[in-house]
C-alpha cells in the first residue's frame, strides 16, 4: 500500500488530469503513456468480448494506482479501456519523465512501490479468482475495499468479480440476512 509520505512524493513531480464522467483515461489498443494516482473520483478497467460486452478487469478509487501498465513497459497498445465512472482527479506522470525520475534514488524507491502495488493487486485477483467461490470473492472484495460498493454499481463489481449481477445481488441479500454488512 502506498503510504501518504509516497503519493505525496509523485504529487510533487505529477501533472493534475481532469476525467469527467465517462471519459477515457485510455482506450483500447492505444499506447498507454501515463502512470498515476487517483485523488478523487473512480475509474474501472475493462475489457469488450466478441459480443460486445463489458468484463470489468479492475476498480479504482482514491489513491489507487492506474495506468495500462504493459503498455506503459512495453509501449505495446492498451489491451483496455480505462473509463471514469465518476468525475476523476488523477496525478499523473508521463513516460518521458518517469524514465528520468527513475535514475533518482527517492523515486526510483517511490516507483518499486507503486510497481508493488499493482502486482499485489494482481496476485490477488488471480489467486481468489482461482482459489474462492463467488461468495469468499465478494466477502474478501469488500473486506479489503471498504468503500466498494458506495463507489462502484452493482453490475460492475459483478463483473470483476466475474459473476452476474443477479449473483452478487443475491449474495448481498444473504449476508444482509445473516447479520452482515
Amino acid at each position: 500500500m502506498l503510504t501518504e509520505e509516497n503519493i505525496n512524493l509523485f504529487k510533487k513531480v505529477a501533472r493534475k488530469l481532469e476525467l469527467k464522467k465517462s471519459d477515457f483515461f485510455i482506450r483500447e489498443n492505444e499506447l498507454c503513456n501515463l502512470i498515476g494516482i487517483v485523488e478523487s473520483g473512480t475509474l474501472y478497467s475493462y475489457f469488450e468480448d466478441a459480443d460486445g460486452d463489458i468484463i470489468v478487469n479492475e476498480l479504482y478509487s482514491k489513491n489507487a494506482v492506474v495506468t495500462s501498465y504493459r503498455s506503459f513497459l512495453t509501449e505495446i497498445p492498451s489491451p483496455a479501456f480505462i473509463k471514469a465512472y465518476s468525475n476523476t482527479i488523477i496525478y499523473v506522470v508521463d513516460k518521458e519523465l518517469y524514465n528520468e525520475l527513475v535514475l533518482e534514488h527517492q523515486f526510483l524507491l517511490l516507483f518499486k512501490k507503486i510497481i508493488e502495488e499493482l502486482f499485489v493487486n494482481k496476485c490477488f485477483k488471480e489467486t481468489s479468482l482461482v482459489k474462492l467461490k463467488a461468495k469468499e470473492r465478494y466477502l474478501e472484495l469488500i473486506s479489503v475495499r471498504e468503500n466498494i460498493e458506495q463507489d462502484f454499481p452493482q453490475h460492475l463489481i459483478a463483473s470483476y468479480l466475474k459473476i452476474r449481477a443477479e449473483t452478487l445481488s443475491r449474495l448481498k441479500s444473504l449476508d444482509l440476512h445473516q447479520g452482515r454488512k
